[in-house]
């Protein structure tokens, strides 16, 4: 193993010396973004890449900033119960108002009104359009214009409490992809809307080329004033290694939290171009495996348990992070108040690996891979993202210590497009890495109720890609939706992580930092652990 690595970091090493080395003056009008995936699409995505352009080409109703706190955008506040623009109704159920600001335009010079609000949710909630989940959606029995001499008040109508209500919605524009739902909702992934989308945020669409880059331009309209920066360039470099090499050379101004940096590769960006920045910023991001519980093996839970005890997650943070992104044993990060400390952890222990396969009625072969009782060999295919160094290096580690035991993991990785889009959404692996990102408002519904399995009955919607079935979870989770108390929301979601890490629909692997770069000229980028690094590109700009 000790080889593999040093091999490793021996390529990284000799890649990115290899690379030009030309540090240029800056444009003042273009800012360079270098990303490590490149979108499938621009709406109704999944992937972080899309979500980092899409932060500059919409404006949203309620938005975070970069320390987590909430902020009204389309919306000239964030309702609340003591204002009265939040109201709890009998039998749990909520209206909530809220008032459009005028002036806020779509990129073709139309107004952006709760019209746009109202349509989207009606497109979203039908079951023919690509929506992500519709979990929440469900939760809503109307979201109308009641007026219509008033296009800028909005009332949603929840049927049950929620204790998120106030939070906005998606706005999309209503003139531009209404023709087309109407004529078949289920085409909209593939609309122009997704590929060369009209926004209503501070830079406007100019083109995509394909396996290339995307292109922005500043909005001339926008009504918060134009952005500084007059172009913005989103650039896929797909492997983390190349896109290291592009920052030291200066090719690349930002790289935001889907560049897949190891903390090596942040130092070294450091020591080689003294005039870029590399940020270190606490987030809320888990770093997971999934299992697939439909799998004839993995759905015995010893199974599982050998698993994560054949790995040794210690070791392994220590190696590629320092220890300075600790292990994860449950799925809610550390800066979450919910998280949990006491959940069950598994520690790397091989003996007790083997015993709990041999439990499971497993036997050595002659090649030192357990067999199943009708002989089969107990080997695992493991899917995560091409050219992610940390994870290349992860599942070869993975691969050395499971052999230990006597599992056999092949590795077939995949462009982030390719995982995220078919092989998770299709529910088409054994073992698959990857990360989520989570909010504050995140309670795991989308990720572990039994109700969000992909199927060909919910159009491949909801997260639990594991196809986990638990009762009590599913209690634990239709309970959370609807609690309003912060506390007793709490110490629910204390039980539900109790219960994943018992029954181990998914091996937590450790929790990311917010690993993010920028040249040191471009003044007023502002990292957080709660938006991606784009959310205040409209304020950049270069030191004069």
């Amino acid at each position: 193993m000790k080889v593999r690595l040093a091999l490793i970091a021996m390529t990284a090493l000799v890649l990115a010396i290899s690379a030009p080395i030309s540090r240029g003056a800056p444009s003042s009008n273009t800012v360079t973004v270098g990303l490590a995936q490149e979108p499938d699409a621009l709406m109704f995505s999944a992937m972080q890449a899309s979500g980092e352009i899409q932060d500059v080409l919409y404006s949203y109703m309620v938005r975070y900033n970069e320390k987590g706190q909430l902020f009204p955008q389309l919306v000239e506040k964030i309702p609340t119960v003591r204002d009265g623009d939040w109201q709890i109704l009998p039998n749990k159920k909520m209206r909530v108002t809220y008032r459009f600001k005028r002036g806020y335009t779509w990129h073709d010079g139309r107004p952006v009104t709760a019209l746009d609000a109202s349509w989207t949710y009606l497109m979203e909630r039908n079951p023919r359009s690509p929506t992500l989940s519709r979990f929440t959606l469900l939760k809503i029995d109307n979201m109308l214009v009641q007026n219509p001499r008033d296009p800028y008040t909005l009332v949603v109508q929840w049927n049950e409490a929620y204790p998120f209500a106030n939070l906005g919605h998606r706005v999309f524009p209503k003139h531009v992809v209404e023709a087309a739902y109407l004529r078949d909702p289920s085409t909209l992934k593939g609309h122009r809307q997704a590929r060369a989308p009209i926004g209503s945020g501070s830079y406007k669409f100019v083109e995509w080329v394909p396996g290339s880059h995307i292109t922005l331009e500043a909005y001339e309209g926008f009504k918060e004033g134009r952005a500084r920066i007059q172009r913005v360039v989103f650039r896929f470099i797909l492997d983390s290694i190349v896109l290291q090499a592009n920052v030291v050379a200066g090719d690349v101004d930002v790289t935001g939290v889907t560049n897949n940096f190891s903390l090596d590769q942040m130092l070294d960006i450091e020591r080689r171009n003294a005039q870029v920045a590399a940020q270190y910023t606490q987030g809320l991001i888990w770093e997971r495996i999934n299992l697939n519980l439909d799998d004839e093996f993995l759905r015995d839970k010893r199974v599982r348990q050998a698993i994560v005890h054949g790995i040794n997650r210690e070791e392994m943070t220590s190696r590629l992070f320092s220890g300075k992104q600790p292990v994860a044993h449950t799925w809610m990060p550390p800066a979450h108040p919910a998280h949990n400390t006491n959940v069950r952890k598994y520690g790397y222990d091989p003996a007790r690996a083997r015993q709990l396969l041999t439990e499971a009625g497993f036997t050595p072969g002659p090649d030192g891979i357990m067999r199943a009782p009708n002989g089969k060999r107990l080997e695992f295919t493991i899917i995560s993202t091409t050219g992610n160094a940390i994870r290349e290096q992860v599942e070869l580690i993975m691969k050395d210590t499971l052999k230990d035991v006597g599992i056999d993991l092949k590795i077939n990785n995949v462009p982030a497009s390719v995982l995220i889009g078919r092989v998770i959404r299709f529910r088409e692996y054994q073992m698959t890495m990857y990360s989520n990102f989570w909010g504050p408002t995140d309670l795991g519904t989308a990720q572990f109720h039994s109700s969000q399995i992909p199927s060909e009955a919910n159009n491949r919607e909801g997260g639990n890609h594991m196809g986990w079935r638990n009762a009590e979870n599913d209690r634990i989770l239709d309970q959370l939706s609807q609690e309003l108390d912060a506390s007793k929301r709490a110490g629910l979601l204390r039980r539900q992580q109790e219960l994943v890490a018992e029954d181990l629909p998914v091996i937590s692997l450790y929790f990311r930092l917010y690993l993010t770069t920028s040249k040191k000229a471009l003044r007023n980028i502002k990292p957080g652990g709660f938006s991606g690094i784009t959310w205040n590109a409209p304020e950049w700009g270069w030191a004069q």
